[in-house]
């Protein structure tokens, strides 16, 4: 019989010191929380070493100039300055556009325009260089898988995968003073 409540008192015991150690475990857990955000990677485009559509490799840098000012004169139009946010995310602009906008953002010129803080939504606006750094990667990654460069102006003008979003960081990007 004593060894019976002998063994009890030691399972007992060792139930005990299992338990604590458990509990100890369980609060360095709490104090240190292992937090993994899951945010998607990126590969790292240099806008430098990408390529455009011939027609557009060859174009001198007024007649760039020009095409960039339509659609600079396009967008304004468009007043996005004055929708909502979710105006931001349609897609209404088409690869053409877009490749016409990069390559006069890879050339370094830039347009400027009077008043250009009004030109464009809160949302861009209030970005930090961060994540402008973050969308024009993501807007050369975007490009880089879907636009195919060999194609010509009417294929790529039928196109349509941009967003106002897109179309509007790298305006901004052309705009800003350096």
């Amino acid at each position: 019989m004593h060894f019976a409540i002998i063994g009890i008192i030691i399972v007992a015991i060792l139930l005990l010191i299992v338990l604590i150690y458990l509990l100890m475990d369980d609060k360095k857990n709490i104090e240190k929380p292992n937090i993994k955000v899951n945010t998607p990677s990126l590969k790292i485009i240099k806008l430098n070493e990408m390529r455009f559509p011939k027609n557009i490799e060859s174009m001198n840098i007024n007649a760039l100039s020009q095409a960039c000012r339509v659609i600079l004169d396009s967008y304004r139009a468009l007043d996005y300055a004055n929708k909502l946010p979710s105006a931001m995310d349609k897609i209404e602009w088409h690869t053409w556009q877009v490749s016409l906008l990069l390559y006069f953002l890879k050339t370094k010129n830039r347009l400027s325009i009077y008043n250009s803080d009004r030109f464009f939504h809160i949302t861009i606006l209030e970005l930090n260089e961060e994540h402008r750094n973050r969308d024009i990667q993501r807007i050369l990654n975007k490009y880089w898988n879907n636009a195919n460069i060999e194609k010509d102006r009417d294929t790529l003008s039928r196109d349509v995968i941009w967003t106002a979003r897109d179309v509007s960081i790298i305006l901004y990007e052309i705009l800003k003073e350096k």
